[in-house]
C-alpha cells in the first residue's frame, strides 16, 4: 500500500496467457495531490509494454494544473519520440477538491465506488459501443476493437468526465473488466475484513480464474479522509 495524509492506493497485475505484460501503472506525487495512470500497451510485444510504460509515467507526472487531458497528450508526445511505432490505451486521474478529473483513450476503464454501489464513469471507445449508441447490436469481437488509441488520438476525441463526491476510484484494464463482471468486482469490492491491496488482487486472481488470457491491472484509490 501506498499512501499520503488524504488517500491510499494499491495495485495488482498478472500476465495472464501473454508473453509479455504490457499493462504499466503510474503514480507521482504533485504538491499534495497523486496523479494515477494505467496504460494497456496493444499487442503482446516488449514494445508494448514500453509504450505503456512511458505513457503511465509522463502522463502521472503531468502537474494537475495542466489537467488530465494534457496529460495524455504528454503521454502521447512521449509515445511518438519513441519512434517505435508501438501504441497504448491510457487512462489518467486527477485528484480535485471533491473528486477526480479524469481523461482516457480506448477502452481502459475508471469506476466510482461509494461502499455499495460500482458505477463506470468512462465509456470504452470501441467499435461495439459505436454500435450500441445507434442502436445496433454489436459481435463479441467488437469489444476489443477500439477506435481510439493514444498514437492515433487528438485533443478532441480524448474522453473525459469529472465525479465528486468519491469514496474509492478503481481503474482497470478490459482484462479485469471484459473479464470479470461488474456485479463480481462489486462483491469482491465490498468484501469485508480484507485490504485494499487484497481486494484489488483478487480482482486481477478472478479475471486469471474465469478464464481470462489478457493482461490484468486494477489500481484501488481510496480516501483516507
Amino acid at each position: 500500500m501506498l499512501r499520503n495524509e488524504v488517500m491510499s492506493w494499491d495495485t495488482a497485475s498478472r500476465q495472464g496467457g501473454r508473453q509479455f505484460n504490457a499493462d504499466a501503472v503510474g503514480a507521482s506525487m504533485d504538491g499534495d495531490s497523486v496523479v494515477f495512470a494505467l496504460a494497456d500497451g496493444i499487442g503482446d510485444t516488449m514494445w508494448a509494454g514500453e509504450a505503456a510504460r512511458v505513457a503511465s509515467d509522463v502522463a502521472a507526472r503531468t502537474s494537475t494544473a495542466a489537467g488530465p487531458v494534457e496529460a495524455v497528450l504528454a503521454a502521447q508526445r512521449a509515445l511518438d519520440a519513441l519512434n517505435t511505432g508501438a501504441d497504448t490505451l491510457l487512462v489518467v486521474a486527477m485528484p480535485t477538491e471533491d473528486g477526480y478529473d479524469i481523461a482516457w483513450v480506448g477502452d481502459v476503464r475508471a469506476y466510482v465506488w461509494d461502499g455499495i454501489e460500482l458505477k463506470q464513469v468512462t465509456s470504452d471507445q470501441t467499435m461495439a459501443e459505436y454500435f450500441r449508441l445507434h442502436d445496433t447490436v454489436p459481435t463479441p469481437r467488437m469489444e476489443h476493437v477500439v477506435t481510439n488509441s493514444l498514437r492515433t488520438t487528438s485533443e478532441e476525441r480524448v474522453g473525459r468526465t469529472s465525479v465528486t463526491g468519491v469514496k474509492s476510484l478503481l481503474l482497470s484494464s478490459d482484462g479485469v473488466h471484459k473479464v470479470v463482471s461488474p456485479e463480481v468486482i462489486q462483491g469482491v469490492l465490498a468484501e469485508e475484513g480484507t485490504t485494499a491491496l487484497s481486494r484489488v488482487s483478487t480482482l486481477v486472481d478472478t479475471a486469471m480464474v474465469l478464464g481470462g488470457t489478457d493482461n490484468a491491472t486494477a489500481v484501488l484509490i481510496t480516501s483516507r479522509t
